[in-house]
């Protein structure tokens, strides 16, 4: 069986790439010319099991992974639409670039024209990839204040970061973090809100990527108030994983009414207005759909041997 590792897809994908592939995954959701399943968990015997599937035509394909003491491992696995396994896959990989993805798809449909300031929250195992998102999708970009818990973690991401040619901080702070910035993006574990709507600029696009359970909360019911708008990856998924939104509309605060789908902003079916007058809230769980036009772009570039070049055909596939 072929099989790629997590080193071969390191080396096949990149973060632009992956981008563009999973916006036209997302456009043709938005279209009806592709669907994703929501994830299911089962857990027995302190053991955890997640799965998930898409349909990206001409691929199919899902993730299936266990959780265990709070590590991840992955297997993914690609099909033709014609049902013929093509190979499978390791998911760290595949997941480094397929998560600050979706916010990329964000930023460039909901965020303020000309962003200069950033703030990441979470300096943890996704918080890089996010870092280098933010300077890829934001040229104008000046500086980025890096906040986590373990203030030796965010000392180590800003040095990385300048070494990689990215203006970065330490702030003592979420809040601090988050003041004028254009773009906030929480990577965290969190279980409380990570700062209070006061401290949110009128420009500011939130893009959450860490509460994905019920029990988990970055962004405060104050602050997803004060939105114009709140998109999901899946609305669907986030009424069961959405920490944030779940709070939220349990304590009378947020009508599901307001969700939006991005898929249907990816597709132009949906107009919503960007951030500038007032704050955007993107809420980002994962989903398979995602994986798979990820996994489609690595076998792809495999059969042509052409690593880091583009040959999506802008339908994420």
């Amino acid at each position: 069986m072929f099989h790629l590792r997590d080193d071969e897809i390191a080396e096949l994908l990149d973060l632009a790439s992956v981008t563009e592939a999973v916006e036209g995954a997302f456009a043709a959701w938005g279209r009806g010319d592709a669907d994703t399943t929501q994830r299911v968990r089962s857990s027995a015997g302190g053991g955890v099991a997640s799965a998930m599937a898409a349909v990206v035509p001409p691929f199919s394909g899902g993730k299936v992974y266990s959780t265990a003491s709070g590590a991840f491992t992955f297997v993914n696995i690609l099909f033709d639409i014609e049902g013929r396994l093509l190979c499978t896959l390791d998911g760290d990989a595949l997941t480094r670039y397929r998560t600050p993805a979706a916010c990329a798809v964000a930023i460039r449909a909901l965020a303020a024209p000309a962003c200069t300031t950033a703030a990441l929250i979470g300096a943890g195992r996704q918080g890089w990839y996010h870092l280098e998102m933010l300077a890829s999708e934001l040229p104008a970009l000046s500086g980025v204040a890096i906040h986590d818990l373990r203030p030796e973690a965010a000392e180590a991401m800003v040095e990385r970061a300048r070494a990689a040619g990215i203006s970065a901080t330490v702030a003592s702070s979420p809040t601090d973090a988050v003041r004028d910035a254009d773009v906030i993006v929480t990577v965290t574990q969190s279980t409380a809100p990570l700062f209070a709507a006061d401290a949110v600029s009128d420009r500011a696009l939130i893009c959450a990527v860490g509460a994905t359970k019920y029990d988990r909360c970055e962004i405060g019911a104050d602050v997803i108030e004060r939105c114009a708008s709140v998109v999901c990856d899946d609305v669907t998924g986030s009424r069961v994983e959405c920490g944030d939104l779940i709070q939220a509309a349990h304590a009378g605060r947020f009508d599901w009414s307001r969700a939006i789908e991005l898929s249907a902003v990816a597709a132009g079916i949906v107009d919503v207005p960007r951030a500038g007058t007032t704050p955007v809230l993107f809420e980002t769980q994962g989903v398979a759909l995602q994986d798979v036009a990820a996994a489609a772009l690595a076998y792809q570039r495999s059969r042509r041997k052409t690593p880091k070049a583009s040959d999506n055909n802008g339908d994420g596939t």
